[in-house]
């Protein structure tokens, strides 16, 4: 299927497919015009859903994300008894 390649395949700067995307590869693959709506009800079909990607910043240090969430998350969540975070 041409959407599990990915969008990069396809010259895309990007791997997030859209469906103007979608329409440009279905027309140069297959040779037929889709408009954008029609496009959309064939993916929704097919059981396709849209879906926004989640944002995450570039600059993420995942290890060091991991570690406060371990060291210091557990200092700020509410206790059960009522005890204040210190």
């Amino acid at each position: 299927m041409i959407l599990a390649q990915g969008a990069l395949t396809y010259g895309f700067s990007t791997d997030l497919w859209t469906i103007p995307r979608i329409v440009q590869v279905a027309e140069t693959q297959w040779g037929v015009r889709y408009s954008e709506t029609a496009m959309w009800r064939m993916l929704k079909r097919h059981g396709l859903s849209w879906q926004r990607p989640r944002r995450q910043a570039r600059e993420k240090n995942l290890v060091a994300v991991r570690n406060w969430r371990r060291r210091s998350w557990p200092r700020y969540e509410k206790k059960p008894d009522g005890e204040r975070p210190s």
